[in-house]
């Protein structure tokens, strides 16, 4: 039995549709990290990141790609930067841990001031914790959070045990690029404008 396909423009896309669908799910976390840089005016090319960790903790240290940065089995923090000069500065820092790990999006304004934040906590547990923190010129700031199911991301009521760990989910505030760990190795120097 065959059957006349009265449509078949319609059911061309359907393959199609599928395999968009894919790849919007596919990359979520990396998704929200795009549109985190857009917003902050950057255009994040992941190849153009430098890369930056104390995994070996002594000191922060440049690296030529992810690759090269040391493990850690206790913690381990590596933060990727996109800069230009006369541009804003937005910035990856990666934490893993045993038992949980975090995520932090910074945008710089031009003149090295923090404009935004961006965090997300996750836990072993299977519960995490989302913030969004933009800063306005006077640096005054507005939070919004909650916690979330790492199963499904829906929101959640406070979790048993999360005052346990409050001091680990409590994301690093750089009010300034100039107060970054790796400032130096940043710029090389210290300009003026920062």
């Amino acid at each position: 039995m065959t059957y006349a396909l009265k449509n078949p423009l319609r059911i061309a896309w359907i393959p199609i549709l599928l395999l968009l669908t894919y790849l919007v799910h596919a990359n979520s976390s990396f998704n929200n990290f795009i549109v985190f840089a857009q917003t902050c005016g950057v255009t994040a090319v992941i190849a153009s990141a430098r890369v930056f960790s104390d995994n070996d903790k002594k000191q922060w240290k440049e690296y030529a790609n992810p690759k090269e940065v040391p493990g850690n089995a206790q913690w381990s923090e590596t933060a990727y930067v996109w800069a230009k000069p006369n541009s804003p500065v937005v910035m990856d820092v990666e934490g893993l841990g045993e038992d949980f790990g975090d995520s932090a999006y910074y945008c710089f304004d031009t003149s090295g001031r923090l404009s935004s934040i961006e965090h997300e906590f996750r836990t072993a547990w299977d519960w995490g914790f989302t913030e969004q923190r933009p800063f306005d010129r006077a640096g005054k700031e507005t939070t919004k959070s909650h916690f979330f199911s790492t199963k499904d991301r829906k929101e959640i009521p406070h979790p048993q045990g999360a005052n346990d760990v409050r001091e680990a989910m409590t994301v690093k505030v750089y009010k300034r690029l100039s107060d970054v760990p790796f400032f130096s190795l940043l710029t090389g120097s210290t300009p003026s404008k920062w």
